[in-house]
């Protein structure tokens, strides 16, 4: 290590740093001042706590006389009385009119005048979109009226939809597996393999344009008819029972082993 560069390790290098921590101050005129710095913030901290508790109690007071009638020494009321104003009469020249001054709300917060009416407004709006939200969910209208058991018949019909579209998807999907391996290349009915990729489709199309159109044969299924069809046709071709999940070795195997042919008798 040359002369110039410093030694980090020294005791000259050591002293020159400074703690500022009360604690550890040596300097007596430091170490006051920063006492006298913490009394300060500490007073300050105080006389706003105070200033606060003040302004409270001075807003009660204001809002128990606002809420007092006007004493018959007022000098307002004797300037109405003079002009034939009554005590509990409208004011005003109709008898209709209001009978107590425009009331006032005292605020005392720091946001803006409209901030708290906003707030509210937008509260509504969430809980209004939020019960549209749900609504849709459960497929039900928003001007429909719902009670809890329609709420919870739809919901579980949902559900149900849900459920069966998944199980087509696997019956497709086995379909097509158990068809590849017995070197079908296309299926019996559209649906019982999974939709083709929009590339495919649009390449089988170009490709059929050019021949000539055939009317479609098929009937369009519901998607209970389309399960049915795709389970008894696995269950026929290839004894693949999808409720079990099995292959089985030949029809009586199939017939004395699986329980049935719906999800229910599983």
């Amino acid at each position: 290590m040359s002369d110039e560069e410093e030694d980090y390790m020294s005791d000259k290098f050591l002293a020159g740093l400074q703690d500022v921590r009360p604690s550890l101050v040596n300097n007596r005129g430091k170490k006051r001042q920063i006492e006298v710095e913490s009394k300060k913030e500490e007073l300050k901290k105080r006389q706003r706590e105070t200033a606060a508790s003040s302004e409270n109690v001075n807003n009660v007071r204001l809002q128990q006389s606002l809420n007092k009638p006007i004493p018959a020494d007022n000098k307002g009321f004797q300037l109405l009385a003079k002009m034939g104003y009554k005590a509990g009469s409208g004011l005003g020249k109709t008898s209709d009119a209001r009978t107590e001054p425009v009331g006032i709300t005292i605020k005392s917060g720091r946001g803006g005048l409209g901030r708290e009416a906003a707030v509210a407004e937008l509260t509504l709006k969430r809980q209004e979109l939020r019960r549209a939200h749900l609504l849709s969910k459960a497929g039900i209208e928003s001007g429909e009226e719902v009670s809890t058991e329609a709420y919870r018949r739809r919901a579980t019909h949902k559900a149900e939809e849900r459920k069966l579209q998944y199980d087509i998807k696997r019956c497709q999907q086995t379909c097509e597996s158990l068809d590849l391996k017995s070197a079908i290349t296309e299926p019996d009915l559209d649906f019982f393999w999974p939709p083709k990729p929009k590339d495919e489709e649009e390449t089988q199309s170009d490709a059929d344009d050019s021949e000539a159109e055939v009317p479609s044969k098929e009937e369009s299924y519901s998607p209970s008819e389309q399960l049915e069809l795709l389970t008894s046709y696995l269950r026929t071709a290839y004894y693949f029972c999808y409720w079990c999940g099995t292959h089985y070795e030949d029809a009586e195997d199939l017939g004395s082993n699986c329980p049935g042919l719906t999800r229910d008798e599983h």
